[in-house]
């Protein structure tokens, strides 16, 4: 029995949501083909239907994953008054919930170390990310009527959010989400 080509197309794209948020949770490497689409419902043979090889799949969530918190930064500033808007990105990224909910989160915070030894496919596609998410922070500073640091920005964005995840004491961990925050948001 065939299925038509929108079938297709949305079991392809229930595959790469469920492999964000698994792979954000359990690591690219925690994750497995048959396991994942077991969880789905589907058999392992029929992933090559959707996808070449794993390191695809990788490349393609991720970087859809990287699309998702982009899209979502442009909404806020988008919201924001002008002179708020890195006090907006920072408040939402470096929150106790996004802490807390590193699967439905940001891929960077979750993955960084990780993507950092794929291949060149994966590394590629998000590097383009990157520029994309570089070039909000960019705007971001720019409607604050601020020098843009979107480099720098992301590097305690990305990286306090990481360390925060990793302390067990609540209330340090609070701490260094506040510094962070704090040190985004000082005029420049």
């Amino acid at each position: 029995m065939r299925y038509p080509d929108a079938h297709k197309t949305q079991t392809r794209q229930r595959i790469v949501a469920m492999a964000a948020l698994r792979f954000r949770a359990e690591g690219l490497a925690g994750v497995g083909i048959a396991n994942l689409m077991a969880d789905l419902g589907l058999t392992h043979g029929g992933f090559y239907a959707h996808f070449d090889s794993k390191e695809q799949l990788v490349a393609t969530a991720c970087s859809q994953a990287l699309q998702q918190l982009n899209q979502h930064w442009r909404q806020l500033l988008e919201q924001a008054a002008p002179g708020e808007c890195m006090a907006a990105l920072a408040s939402d990224y470096l929150s106790p919930a996004h802490r807390d909910l590193p699967d439905s989160g940001c891929a960077l915070a979750a993955l960084a170390g990780e993507l950092a030894r794929q291949g060149v496919t994966v590394r590629q596609r998000v590097a383009c990310e990157l520029e994309a998410i570089l070039d909000t922070l960019a705007e971001a500073r720019r409607r604050d009527g601020q020098a843009d640091s979107a480099l720098a920005d992301l590097a305690l964005l990305v990286g306090s959010l990481s360390l925060a995840r990793l302390i067990d004491d609540a209330a340090l961990s609070q701490q260094l989400l506040q510094q962070a925050r704090d040190r985004l948001v000082a005029p420049k």
